[in-house]
């Protein structure tokens, strides 16, 4: 993580940068920690698509635009203010116990011990109106963009304080995205392979869904035990 912060640092914007991003972007959401996400969104793209690998393909877009739409907010934030801001994140340590808090939200809600109220699926309109499932599958990738697992904080610290450093809103909202669009790879190769996958272990759901939400937590706790010490 030293070296990609370093890297990012020293070499200045360039194509190399963009493409750097987009791989850590990618491996932000193969990251064991990420897993519980790719879970829960596995199982909420099945409901929506009902086997349908085009319709998953293209919840899986609009979700990832609801992403991106977080991702260029918090990107040109970070320009404008990052070099305020950072001094804050250090003292209020917010790297180190916000993104566990996720993950045990996460379990908690993967348990059913808790109910986040997502966007459900409905018939689609009739005109040129998006589909309600398009629509719902775009709002609730908006605060999804905000979930950082805790195994991808160093990539992620590393990321906007170049942004930050670097001070240029346009490039801070472009990085943001190419990292957004990294992960969005991932996911919409789970919307797309969750159908058959899925399908086949339906009845293997409940227990899996189960592990997803205990690891989850347990993560959580471990992280934030180890980061608040």
């Amino acid at each position: 993580m030293e070296d990609l912060y370093h890297f990012t640092i020293a070499g200045g914007i360039s194509a190399s940068t963009y493409i750097l991003v987009f791989v850590v972007g990618i491996m932000s959401a193969i990251l064991p920690c990420y897993m519980p996400v790719l879970a829960m969104f596995a199982n909420y793209v099945q409901k929506g698509a009902a086997g349908n690998r085009r319709k998953a393909f293209r919840i899986a877009v609009n979700f990832i635009l609801g992403t991106v739409v977080t991702s260029v907010l918090i990107g040109l934030i970070i320009a404008l203010l990052g070099q305020q801001f950072l001094p804050s994140v250090e003292k209020y340590r917010l790297l180190t116990w916000v993104p566990p808090l996720f993950d045990i939200l996460a379990g908690l809600q993967l348990l059913g011990v808790i109910s986040f109220a997502m966007p459900t699926f409905q018939k689609p309109l009739s005109g040129p109106e998006l589909p309600q499932s398009n629509l719902a599958a775009f709002k609730l990738g908006i605060p999804y963009g905000l979930v950082i697992s805790p195994c991808a904080i160093p990539i992620f610290f590393a990321l906007i304080s170049y942004i930050a450093l670097q001070g240029s809103p346009l490039h801070g909202a472009l990085l943001m995205t190419t990292y957004s669009l990294g992960k969005g790879i991932i996911l919409a190769a789970v919307a797309v392979f969750s159908i058959s996958i899925l399908s086949k272990l339906a009845k293997w759901g409940g227990p899996v869904k189960k592990i997803a939400g205990y690891l989850s937590i347990v993560i959580g706790i471990a992280f934030l035990v180890i980061g608040l010490k």
